[in-house]
């Protein structure tokens, strides 16, 4: 319990931590969400230009009206869409292509924001903070401009989920029903440009990229619902907030970069041990394809032989056939055992009756193929034999049937060899 209200709990008793995690929270759902469409559209560059590009909107808002949330909002957003249409302009006249246009404008842009900075004398502007952020030290009325836009994001993306939804996988279909890419794509950049707003202060320009993308990158990784990647994206922005925030606190660390590097970490964790595309899982899988495939060979050898061998014997025949260690066949054939297809009696073994169907199909599959490769006149008979043993592990019962349906349902393949029937 101590070390729950040493690390947890004490933390929330000061002010400034309270406005910070209010922040940290409505930044993680606004990039969770608008981070997605981005992600979809394969847009992540143009997140980052417009991140860069909000620089003289902030500027020239703040020598115009001074210091206001409601003032460098505005300047913000009209930088960012500004920015957007300059970047379209550039791309449908002239010949280069759209990354190359996005790299010439967000560059300028923010070396115009730069320079205007520089020639505030009477002010001075941290461009650090701006560019790094410090979530510890945000105001109240950063809390509200940010829960303003997390609200406007929100609502946008409720009312139209459809718009949203086809422009981003299916344009032309959009286009089609009558729905405007076009004004959908400035909504999406006014909403970024708006979220863009409210991550100034907590992660910064530089980082602020890294949250548009890494949580949505990490939800996309674990579901492809696109629902579900928003809802997960807005968690994981939040938690990845959240955490983040807390080692600043504890550690002294830099409050921005403890948030990316957080959710880095949650995307690392995807990127290894997701349920469908992790790295280990994909390789779990491999290998348990490639012991099947292995299991395949033993029962065609176990049929092959046609004979019932001691253990010794048949592990001994079938490795020096597969040219695999006897430990790794004794295994695999234990596993057989174990689904019915080889049985075992008095320490030695044959094929159960499954079994010898199993192989009689995988011998079917490889010499159909054999016949139809020879027939198609795919390679020389010398080669059709690898090509087969390839072949009889991944085509199905049904694509067997279609091709020995199209080859006449011949009984012999190229070498002579009975096809077996299927009954």
């Amino acid at each position: 319990m101590e070390v729950i209200y040493k690390y947890i709990i004490e933390p929330v008793q000061y002010e400034f931590i309270q406005r910070a995690l209010v922040a940290s929270i409505t930044i993680g759902i606004s990039c969770g969400l608008i981070g997605t469409y981005i992600m979809l559209r394969r847009m992540s560059l143009i997140g980052d230009a417009l991140a860069h590009a909000v620089l003289p909107g902030v500027v020239i808002s703040f020598m115009i009206a001074g210091k206001g949330e409601l003032s460098l909002f505005i300047g913000a957003v009209i930088a960012g869409i500004v920015t957007s249409l300059l970047i379209g302009f550039v791309n449908r006249n002239s010949k280069i292509k759209e990354d190359t246009s996005i790299g010439i404008i967000f560059t300028g842009a923010f070396a115009l924001g730069v320079l205007l900075v520089s020639q505030l004398k009477q002010v001075h502007i941290d461009l650090s903070s701006y560019l790094f952020g410090d979530v510890l030290g945000v105001s109240t009325g950063d809390i509200i401009l940010s829960m303003i836009i997390m609200f406007v994001i929100l609502t946008c993306i409720i009312l139209f989920y459809k718009q949203l939804l086809l422009t981003s996988f299916d344009p032309t279909m959009a286009m089609t029903i009558g729905i405007s890419v076009t004004i959908v794509h400035y909504l999406l950049m006014s909403l970024l440009s708006m979220s863009i707003v409210a991550g100034l202060q907590s992660v910064g320009v530089v980082l602020l990229v890294a949250m548009l993308i890494t949580p949505p990158a990490t939800a996309y990784l674990l579901t492809t619902s696109l629902k579900k990647i928003l809802v997960l994206s807005s968690v994981l922005g939040v938690a990845a907030s959240v955490i983040g925030l807390y080692m600043s606190y504890h550690f002294n660390f830099s409050s921005g970069a403890s948030i990316v590097l957080v959710a880095v970490f949650f995307f690392m964790l995807a990127f290894v041990f997701s349920p469908k595309e992790g790295l280990l899982t994909r390789f779990l899988r491999r290998r348990e394809a490639s012991k099947a495939v292995i299991m395949e060979d033993i029962i065609k050898l176990a049929y092959k032989f046609q004979t019932v061998l001691a253990k010794e014997e048949l592990v001994e025949k079938i490795s020096g056939e597969l040219g695999f260690r006897a430990s790794k066949i004794e295994s695999l054939i234990s596993r057989l055992v174990e689904v019915g297809l080889v049985s075992s009696s008095d320490g030695k073994y044959e094929l159960s009756e499954t079994g010898k169907k199993e192989a009689l199909r995988l011998i079917r599959i490889h010499r159909l193929w054999e016949t139809y490769i020879t027939k198609e006149k795919v390679t020389d008979i010398e080669h059709i034999h690898p090509e087969a043993e390839k072949i009889e592990h991944l085509l199905t019962e049904e694509l067997a049937d279609e091709l020995d349906e199209e080859l006449g349902f011949p009984e012999k393949d190229p070498h002579g060899s009975d096809i077996p029937r299927k009954k």
